[in-house]
């Protein structure tokens, strides 16, 4: 509803600063009919988003796409650490085969990613405080 209002609020304002310059009778029918013409598209678009929400296979749909996203968001997240930590190594000079070696193990052994993790935190709390 809040949309709504907003809308019309929008309009009126608009035509309350575009309609004093137009000056023919023809441009003003033109200008009316373009925004009668936008001011219905919104409207429509609005009233669909609010059957929308009464839509159950929407509202599954809804869940199921903002999920997704939060996950996709924290696998960048994730990636951008690991780049992270990686750039980190060769910044170290931290000979090849040992980096190698160091992502194998971070692959197969928990331990090895918890201390990755904790050292990343660290170094994270001491660059925010």
């Amino acid at each position: 509803m809040n949309q709504l209002i907003k809308l019309h609020l929008g309009l009126f304002k608009y035509i309350k600063v575009e309609l004093p310059k137009k000056r023919t009778l023809k441009e003003i029918v033109k200008f009316l009919k373009q925004i009668i013409e936008v001011y219905l598209k919104e409207l429509i678009k609005l009233y669909k988003n609010l059957f929308l929400v009464f839509d159950i296979d929407y509202q599954k749909q809804k869940k199921q796409f903002d999920k997704y996203n939060k996950v996709k968001k924290e696998l960048q997240q994730a990636l951008k650490m690991l780049q992270y930590v990686d750039k980190r190594m060769i910044e170290q000079k931290v000979p090849r085969n040992i980096r190698r070696q160091f992502w194998n193990d971070f692959r197969k052994h928990g331990t090895v990613r918890k201390e990755t993790f904790d050292q990343l935190l660290k170094e994270i709390n001491q660059i925010g405080g």
